[in-house]
């Protein structure tokens, strides 16, 4: 009996590695995105089934995907470079059943995603991602990991606008037009697609959006008001467009929205001149504030502005002719791209001025409300080479570090330090408006169904 049973046993064990050596994945490109390389197989029995994968001769760069339950299994693996062989392995819940290394090596890019040249590559300045995106002749997001290398890609069928952003549920927000908002995934499905025209909303989108703690949408709109404007040479019955903010819900209803004319008056423009071939102030990016108010970078008023999400009411005005203290050596000018540290500091990019101050720094204030002043806490003046006059954006990594979006013909992607020393960069071969910093976006626990 002993014996019968030792030879059950070695049976079962043999059978245990026949069905782990038995797997053969097809290998596809989900989305066909050469990205996202995705492995279909069967397993005889229902199981929870996850793929440990990395570059070959590079164990120690290991990455896990996503679990898939069940006996067929689809799993998209993330995070991977083009034109490199990548290792892999599959398990299941049975720590017994593991295949043998396999191996598969991904595609090249297709003709049109942005081009990378690294001018200086130091893996150990940041662990994260960096996005950036080209806007046209088509379309495309992409993301850096440390080495410079493109990691994952989001391709349109056509010209984009500005407007990007990547969100706190690992999605990314994408304005096409000023009346089409959409948000993907991060294998490129579709989150929802709304098209304002569709829901009789008449607001013109612009510059900027973002997802508030309800998932709601709240993003920059132009909205054209009726005044008599004959002081400033224009007519009694004068469309101008007043920057404004839109609330909306993925299904398209309106929330709430907001124009800067219902609280500043046209006359108070900085020397009394108006110009109608843009907005009146030129808002180029929100924020929302810890509190769930909105922060509201004006361009033209070299002004940033925090608005009550509730009632619409201007909480502050930083920046010169604002109404929190500031030391003059915290005044910016032609700003862009307001957003807020991991300290709660507010960060921007002060562009400067082409005539009275042409180089551009990195800026960060730490605001006192209760008070009603601002201290300037970092205040980085960058080189020639990375300033601009402007569009452009600075982020920080962790205190002292800093990514900088530097956009002219092309872009200039850069990680800087307190002296302004330039400690990585890349060049791009397209402009990108901004940069965002990620932490991880690959996170398994945001990324498993």
């Amino acid at each position: 009996m002993y014996r019968i049973i030792v030879i059950a046993a070695v049976f079962l064990l043999l059978l245990s590695g026949c069905i782990r050596h038995s797997l053969d994945p097809t290998i596809s490109y989900y989305n066909n995105n050469v990205l996202l390389p995705t492995l279909e197989f069967s397993t005889s029995e229902v199981t929870d089934v996850y793929v440990d994968y990395w570059p070959k001769d590079h164990r120690d760069r290991m990455q896990r995907s996503r679990e898939s339950t069940g006996k067929e299994h689809r799993i998209i693996l993330v995070g991977v470079t083009p034109s490199t062989t990548y290792d892999y392995t599959i398990h299941t819940s049975n720590p017994e059943r593991v295949t043998n290394t396999l191996s598969f090596t991904t595609a090249q890019l297709p003709a049109g995603v942005t081009q990378i040249k690294k001018q200086l590559i130091d893996t150990t300045q940041f662990e994260g991602y960096v996005l950036v995106r080209r806007l046209s002749p088509r379309g495309v997001d992409v993301m850096l990991n440390n080495a410079g290398d493109i990691v994952w890609y989001h391709m349109y069928d056509s010209v984009v606008r500005r407007p990007f952003n990547w969100t706190s549920k690992n999605t990314l927000l994408s304005e096409y037009d000023t009346a089409r908002i959409v948000e993907y995934d991060l294998y490129g499905d579709v989150v929802f697609d709304l098209d304002l025209k569709k829901h009789n909303i008449p607001n013109m989108l612009h510059h900027d959006a973002v997802l508030n703690a309800k998932g709601e949408i709240v993003a920059l709109t132009y909205d054209s008001v009726k005044m008599d404007l004959r002081e400033f040479g224009y007519g009694k019955d004068q469309y101008i467009l007043g920057d404004g903010i839109v609330v909306l819900t993925p299904d398209g209803e309106k929330v709430s929205d907001w124009n800067i004319l219902n609280v500043y008056n046209p006359r108070d423009y900085p020397n009394s001149k108006l110009d109608l071939s843009h907005s009146l102030g030129h808002a180029n990016s929100i924020a929302i504030a810890s509190d769930g108010n909105y922060v509201v970078s004006f361009r033209d008023f070299s002004q940033v502005w925090k608005i009550n999400s509730s009632d619409g009411s201007v909480m502050w005005k930083l920046g010169e002719g604002g109404n929190l203290k500031l030391d003059k050596e915290g005044y910016f000018l032609r700003q862009h791209a307001v957003s807020f540290n991991e300290n709660g500091e507010l960060m921007l990019f002060d562009n400067g001025d082409r005539k009275i101050r042409s180089e551009s720094r990195v800026l960060a204030f730490a605001i006192d409300e209760k008070n009603r002043q601002a201290l300037l806490t970092t205040n980085v003046v960058l080189s020639r080479e990375l300033s601009a006059e402007k569009m452009c954006s600075a982020v920080m990594i962790k205190p002292g570090k800093y990514l900088v979006c530097t956009t002219k013909k092309n872009g200039i992607i850069t990680v800087i330090n307190d002296k302004a020393e330039v400690l990585w960069r890349v060049d791009l071969s397209n402009p990108s408006y901004r940069a965002y910093y990620l932490q991880d976006p690959f996170s398994i626990k945001q990324n498993t169904e």
